[in-house]
């Protein structure tokens, strides 16, 4: 049996990894605390003063746009005065830079997204376009994240899977419990990988792999991703992903860092992955075209911006950019 042994510092790796700070939907301070949660928290919350609501309508979020500045959290009477659906309040959590203040989300009902759409001094935008572009500090994208996924999971799953009756929502919105046969239900995250795969060429070359995905409709090239299975580990997914796309063979995987990406629930878990071969064989069902690219060739694709007709690669909130970013600006 082979022994194992830390260096002096086993934390080396992590802490010298590169900063995350421009990722979206990263970064979220408060605090859950969904253990200590009763049954009455919700109306609790509710009924204090500093509490802040996060307003929904589907997958967008309401941001208030009143003199030249951008807000996306109300109060109790602003939320109820805009029309809000009060029964579908969750608790996010609490915030301790602001004194421990509560953080719940709600969902607009039809009527009155409808009759705020076109109001002055309030729009709906998509939680998309809150993280591509940076519209929110990056601790609030965070919180949005988490609330778009757990209102989404609420409105698609009000019945109990195993017997068909109504579940009522428990521990603020964190679980959804069966009065009839007693099964509890939490929400779901879907963990997907997301990997750059290196190769190093005879010469001392590395190139990574970047592809064109078949639902792009502009020349962006990206990293290689793909849903975990049941029973998978995180590098087995790694390695079954990239060879099904690209027929590559992958070894070493070196987890980096994680991302939610509430569309609706998952989590994105990035890597790093060496490459064992080199012979690209597309799937035609997933790719129109993959291609190994060294660094230079990369840096002339990060010159490019997000809307140009020239191949170039994802914009700065999402983990593919910074696993490519990050690559990139690694020393040989």
């Amino acid at each position: 049996m082979n022994d194992f042994s830390f260096s002096s510092d086993p934390f080396a790796s992590v802490r010298s990894a590169p900063d995350v700070e421009g990722v979206g939907f990263m970064h979220n301070r408060l605090s859950r605390d969904t253990e200590h949660r009763d049954d009455g928290c919700i109306p609790a919350m509710m009924a204090r003063k500093d509490a802040g609501f996060y307003l929904f309508h589907k997958d967008t979020l309401l941001l208030a746009t009143k003199e030249g500045s951008t807000r996306a959290l109300f109060d109790k009477a602003e939320a109820e005065a805009l029309g809000a659906d009060m029964d579908t309040a969750i608790i996010l959590g609490t915030d301790p830079e602001e004194e421990d203040a509560p953080r719940l989300a709600m969902l607009l009902t039809d009527e009155a997204a409808e009759k705020t759409e076109g109001a002055d001094g309030y729009r709906f935008e998509s939680v998309r376009t809150l993280g591509l572009h940076g519209m929110l500090p990056n601790d609030q994208l965070g919180a949005v994240a988490q609330a778009r996924g757990l209102l989404n999971w609420h409105d698609n799953h009000p019945y109990c899977s195993k017997c068909g009756s109504k579940t009522i929502v428990t521990l603020g919105g964190a679980r959804r419990d069966c009065p009839n046969c007693s099964a509890i239900h939490f929400p779901r995250t879907d963990p997907a990988v997301i990997m750059l795969i290196l190769h190093k060429d005879a010469e001392g070359v590395e190139r990574c792999l970047l592809a064109h995905h078949t639902r792009f409709t502009g020349p962006m090239y990206t990293t290689l991703a793909g849903f975990m299975e049941p029973g998978e580990t995180i590098e087995a997914a790694v390695r079954r992903e990239v060879f099904e796309e690209s027929a590559i063979h992958v070894g070493t995987v070196r987890y980096m860092a994680s991302q939610p990406w509430p569309f609706p629930a998952s989590l994105m878990i990035g890597c790093y992955g060496e490459a064992l071969s080199s012979e690209i064989t597309v799937d035609p069902t997933e790719l129109t075209d993959a291609r190994w690219f060294t660094r230079d060739e990369v840096r002339t694709l990060l010159e490019r911006g997000t809307d140009s007709d020239l191949p170039h690669i994802p914009g700065h909130f999402s983990i593919a950019a910074w696993l490519i970013r990050s690559w990139v600006n690694m020393a040989q």
